[in-house]
C-alpha cells in the first residue's frame, strides 16, 4: 500500500517508493514539486507542505496522492469536514484504493459517526486485506462509539487471529478475555472510569500522535503497528 489515521507513533520509516517517483525517467518539476511537499510534511512542517501540495493541484488537478496528503494535514489541524472532503476527492480519483476507505473511516470515528466510520473500515478491508487494521478499528469503533461488547470482541478476535505477530497482541487479547466477562460492563460516557482503564488499555486507543512507527514483524498494511485512530498513517517514501 502506499500510505495509511494509532499504539505510539512517530514519523513512519518506509521503504516503498511512490509510482510517480519509480520511472527510470528525470524527475519533472511536478514531480519535485511533490517531493518537496512529501519531505515537509514527514518533517512536521505542515503549513509549507500544504502549500506545495495546493500548489502541485493547481498544476494537476487529478493528482490524487496531494488530495491524500492535505486530507492528512487537514486531520492534524482536526478540520474533520475539509479532511473528509479531500479523502473523498481521491477516492473519486482512484475508488478501489482500500487506504483511502480507511482514512475516511477515520474521520467518521473523529465525528462520532460509527455506522459511516464501520462500512468504510470494512470497505478498506474487503479491498486490500493486507489492512488488517481495519478489522482493530471495526473492532474499536464498536467499543467506543457503540459500546457494543459482542462485536467489538468478534472483530478483535478476528483482528488477532490475523496478526498474531503483533508486538501488542497479548494486550489486546486480555482486554478480549475482559469484555468476554459477563460480568464486565463497558463504563459509560462520562464515567469517572475510562474504557481505557476498565480495559488495561493504556494509550491503545486513545493517545494522539503524528505518525506510524514502521513494524517490519507484521505484515498488515505492509509493516506497521497502530493502535490508534488518532494519528495519520502513510506509507510513502520520498
Amino acid at each position: 500500500m502506499k500510505r495509511l489515521i494509532h499504539i505510539t507513533l512517530a514519523i513512519a520509516l518506509l521503504s516503498s517508493v511512490p509510482t510517480w517517483l519509480s520511472a527510470k525517467k528525470a524527475p519533472s518539476a511536478d514531480d519535485e514539486l511533490m517531493k518537496k511537499a512529501i519531505a515537509y510534511f514527514y518533517s512536521r512542517k505542515f503549513e509549507m507542505s500544504e502549500l506545495l501540495f495546493q500548489e502541485a493541484l493547481k498544476k494537476n488537478p487529478e493528482n490524487a496522492t496531494a488530495y491524500s496528503y492535505l486530507g492528512d494535514i487537514f486531520l492534524q489541524k482536526k478540520r474533520y469536514d475539509g479532511a473528509l472532503q479531500l479523502y473523498k476527492r481521491a477516492l473519486d480519483l482512484n475508488p478501489e484504493n482500500g487506504d483511502e476507505y480507511f482514512r475516511v473511516g477515520q474521520i467518521y470515528y473523529y465525528k462520532r459517526q460509527s455506522e459511516d466510520a464501520i462500512v468504510n473500515f470494512k470497505r478498506a478491508y474487503e479491498l486490500n486485506p493486507k489492512l488488517k487494521f481495519a478489522l482493530y478499528h471495526i473492532g474499536l469503533t464498536y467499543l467506543m462509539l457503540a459500546r457494543d461488547k459482542q462485536n467489538t470482541i468478534v472483530n478483535w478476535e478476528s483482528y488477532l487471529a490475523a496478526a498474531p505477530e503483533d508486538p501488542q497482541y497479548e494486550k489486546l487479547r486480555r482486554a478480549v478475555e475482559l469484555l468476554k466477562d459477563r460480568n464486565f460492563i463497558i463504563p459509560k460516557e462520562g464515567s469517572d472510569t475510562s474504557i481505557e482503564e476498565a480495559l488495561h488499555l493504556g494509550g491503545m486507543a486513545l493517545q494522539r500522535q503524528p505518525r506510524a512507527i514502521e513494524d517490519r514483524k507484521a505484515d498488515h498494511e505492509d509493516k506497521k503497528t497502530k493502535y490508534k485512530l488518532e494519528d495519520i498513517e502513510r506509507d510513502d517514501g520520498l
